[in-house]
């Protein structure tokens, strides 16, 4: 039995590899021109048509850059429609301001983490570090309950009112810089909570969340908390809004109840059940009123709700992974796009096999605007990503369906497109899974 590779070993391989003169015109075509396009599906490519029997009109396109907003853009792209319609402006100009929730995203986690930090009795490290929200303190991701819980408490506003600046839209160093002031804030409340009363440390705790303010302030812009607002409609007939807040602009021209959406997810990995509810661990924004839940659920359940939503006019949110099998200048999402079975001789991960070992995970958020159904069976979806509209197809990917199988994580879905049964569901108690799991 061989425990030890050799350099005799080494030498049967390269014979091996060397008998088969296919090998080196691979290997020539990969240190030419990259794995990735020496791989290329043609087959795939020819077959993936841009053409949907079920699709919503275009809509303006985001570019979230170098940050990590997805899950805030993607929540726009959820509502922007229903705004411009409310509003009766061009759907297709009209934008709502992704810096404005971003601002408040950052505030309220550093909130809530030293709110974690206070009321945790006994802190120690090596427990801590394992339950892994130390280190994602503040991280810039996020999920659609953390979305729903900043338009509930905070409102929306247009794009002019608080636009982007270089540091939301570049935002490493601001993330760097915000992650290492809260936790250099989280090792001051330790210290306090030693001979502190718990008023004291809680006026300490407000001084660390204006100084939060401040810096994001400084990197953002301050946030509107009453503003003006003119703009003219399709027809071209000028309005002007005043001294509305942004909680009464959501209340007066958001109608979509962002909290009739639920979670439905399918993560069928070795320690998830279907059709039991999940709650995630020590992660959320807005302090007790952002935590992500889902309700696991087989794939095809995930495909028929989703169908339902966008026959009514609705796009979908979901999240899934991205780092494989997709091609951005193509705009095609598909997991046969490259064919490295046949070229590497390899077989690759079921869905189930990589989330087990950690392999894919809740990586990207986007929003299904379309699809093609044929026999009553989905072919091909139309997602709108949020990285500008020079990319992919004028900013949209097309997903084959078999992507949607291997790996879209999970879909949210107004709850009156769920069965009864579905429903009852989600009233089950909710099992905790850990913060650092691929979901």
């Amino acid at each position: 039995m061989m425990k030890d590779i050799t350099v005799e070993i080494l030498t049967k391989y390269s014979d091996e590899y060397k008998a088969n003169p296919t090998n080196k015109v691979i290997e020539n075509a990969i240190k030419n021109v990259g794995i990735q396009k020496v791989c290329l599906n043609q087959d795939v490519v020819n077959r993936t048509y841009n053409v949907f029997n079920i699709e919503l009109p275009k809509s303006k396109i985001y570019n979230q850059k170098e940050s990590l907003r997805c899950w805030i853009h993607a929540g726009i792209n959820l509502i922007k429609n229903n705004v411009a319609h409310n509003l009766n402006v061009d759907e297709n100009k009209y934008a709502l301001s992704v810096n404005y929730l971003s601002f408040l995203d950052k505030l309220e986690k550093s909130n809530s983490i030293y709110n974690r930090i206070i009321e945790k009795e006994d802190f120690d490290y090596e427990k801590e570090i394992k339950e892994h929200y130390l280190q994602a303190a503040v991280y810039e991701g996020g999920y659609f309950a953390y979305f729903r819980s900043l338009v509930n408490k905070y409102g929306i506003v247009p794009e002019c009112i608080m636009k982007d600046v270089e540091e939301s839209k570049n935002s490493l160093t601001l993330r760097i810089l915000f992650k290492e002031k809260v936790k250099k804030d989280i090792f001051r409340l330790l210290e306090l909570k030693k001979d502190k009363t718990i008023d004291e440390i809680m006026i300490e705790k407000e001084k660390m969340l204006s100084q939060n303010y401040n810096l994001l302030s400084k990197c953002l812009g301050e946030l509107p908390f009453e503003f003006d607002y003119e703009y003219k409609t399709k027809d071209g007939k000028y309005v002007k809004i005043q001294n509305i807040t942004p909680k009464e602009f959501a209340d007066k021209y958001l109608t979509l109840n962002l909290n009739d959406f639920v979670g439905i997810a399918n993560i069928p990995m070795y320690n998830k059940e279907y059709y039991k509810l999940y709650r995630k661990k020590h992660i959320e924004n807005v302090f007790e009123h952002s935590y992500v839940d889902t309700l696991n659920m087989p794939i095809d359940v995930l495909k028929e709700l989703a169908i339902k939503q966008l026959k009514d006019g609705i796009p979908v949110y979901f999240g899934c992974d991205m780092k494989k099998m997709r091609d951005r200048e193509l705009g095609i999402m598909d997991s046969e796009l490259y064919n490295y079975q046949d070229v590497f001789s390899i077989d690759l991960l079921t869905k189930e096999e990589s989330l087990s070992t950690y392999d894919i995970d809740y990586q990207h958020v986007m929003l299904l605007t379309g699809v093609h159904v044929e026999n009553n069976q989905p072919i091909r979806w139309k997602v709108e990503d949020s990285y500008g509209d020079e990319t992919h197809q004028e900013g949209y990917y097309i997903m084959n369906d078999n992507f949607f199988n291997d790996f879209v994580l999970e879909v949210i879905i107004d709850k009156q497109y769920l069965s009864k049964e579905e429903l009852k569901l989600l009233e089950q108690e909710k099992i905790a899974f850990d913060m650092d799991e691929p979901f």
